[in-house]
Parts: structure tokens; C-alpha cells; sequence
């Protein structure tokens, strides 16, 4: 049986293509309908390899580096990619990667105030995750934003 193609655009008009007959094999029913499609249906292979590598990692940036042999940057770089490709929103109503966190846990760790500089949140986040700065420097540098 064949694989659901991804991503086909029209031969004629150049629009992308949509699923619209759903056929059991065993008695023969078809419905015809304009399915939706979630947002992983439209990834290409390579995509859906680094999210079954991001599964099996559990997450673990590390593991995925020596799973993919990439490094750390690179992980992340493809990541923030796939973020932008599957157009993740936070739920307000604003695109995840639009530089606009609030960081608040609520318990006074770091406070209600918005950090701004993702790229030195990622950073820190990095420096934790890899073992080279521990939870109480990470802390300290994202309370004082240095």
C-alpha cells in the first residue's frame, strides 16, 4: 500500500492537494469528504525522522546530538525550524518564536517580569542542560539578566 504523500501541489493550478476519499480495503465503503489535516500530515521525511529522534531521546537535547551526530547548536537551530514549519503557538494568540515570554513560575524564582532576550534565556538553558552551570548559577543569571 502506498504512503500518503506529504506535500503535492496541483498540476494545474498549483495549489496544494488535500485527502478526500477515505476507502475501506476489506469491504469496499468510501466516504468523500475534505478531511483536515494535522500539523505534522504536511512535514516531509526528514522532519518526521527528527521528531521520532526527539521521542525516542525523550527530549534530551544530548541524546539527540549523538543520536543525529550534530551538535548542540545545530539541535537547537532545527528545533526553532520545526517550531516555525509547524507554526507552534503558545495558545495566545501570538506565533511562540515572536520574542515576547513572560517568565513567571509563580513561586518568586525569578519573578513577573518578561526576560526578553531569548537567545540568552536559550543560552543559560544550554549552559544547565550540558552540565556546565549548575541550577543555582542559571537562576542567578536569568534573575539579574547578564
Amino acid at each position: 500500500m502506498a504512503r500518503l504523500p506529504t506535500r503535492v501541489n496541483c498540476p494545474a493550478c498549483a495549489t496544494r492537494m488535500v485527502p478526500r476519499v477515505l476507502a475501506c480495503p476489506e469491504c469496499g465503503v468510501r466516504i468523500e469528504a475534505e478531511f483536515s489535516q494535522n500539523e505534522f500530515a504536511g512535514l516531509e521525511d526528514e522532519w518526521l525522522h527528527f521528531l521520532r529522534i526527539f521521542v525516542h531521546c525523550e527530549g534530551r537535547i544530548r541524546d539527540m546530538e549523538a543520536a543525529l551526530g550534530i551538535s548542540y547548536p545545530t539541535v537547537k537551530a532545527r528545533m526553532a525550524e520545526l517550531k516555525q514549519r509547524l507554526d507552534v503557538d503558545t495558545g495566545e494568540g501570538k506565533p511562540a518564536d515572536s520574542g515576547d515570554h513572560d517568565i513567571s513560575t509563580g513561586d518568586g524564582d525569578i519573578g513577573d517580569r518578561n526576560i526578553g532576550d531569548d537567545k540568552f534565556v536559550s543560552e543559560t538553558l544550554g549552559l544547565l542542560e550540558s552540565g556546565e552551570i549548575d541550577y543555582a548559577e542559571a537562576m542567578r543569571r536569568l534573575k539579574e539578566g547578564e
